[in-house]
């Protein structure tokens, strides 16, 4: 059985009411918050990725998942994906851009 070495209040109070003080229960619920195993999850994931490396953008993810360009918004929200990197070279591209 994990051990779960932590003094903060409320995951205690959650182990113990919803999982009656069962740490491998609680552990597999963690797990199965972040797995991807179905095709779907890992498509959706492998795309947003793809975007977020510039391989993709925004409307190529929409197009290919057949959802709209805010549904893939709210995607890169569940996977914790930034919509935009801002970086030196993005904003020296956007400098560029607005003195063009």
């Amino acid at each position: 059985m994990p051990n779960l070495p932590t003094h903060d209040a409320y995951i205690m109070t959650i182990l113990e009411t919803k999982f009656h003080n069962d740490s491998t229960k609680f552990f597999n619920a963690v797990k199965d918050l972040f797995k991807t195993d179905s095709k779907a999850q890992q498509q959706e994931y492998n795309l947003l990725k793809a975007y977020e490396e510039g391989d993709l953008s925004i409307g190529q993810v929409a197009k290919i998942l057949d959802v709209s360009k805010f549904e893939v918004m709210g995607l890169l929200e569940k996977y914790n994906i930034p919509f935009i990197t801002i970086n030196e070279a993005y904003l020296e591209q956007e400098f560029n851009a607005f003195n063009a």
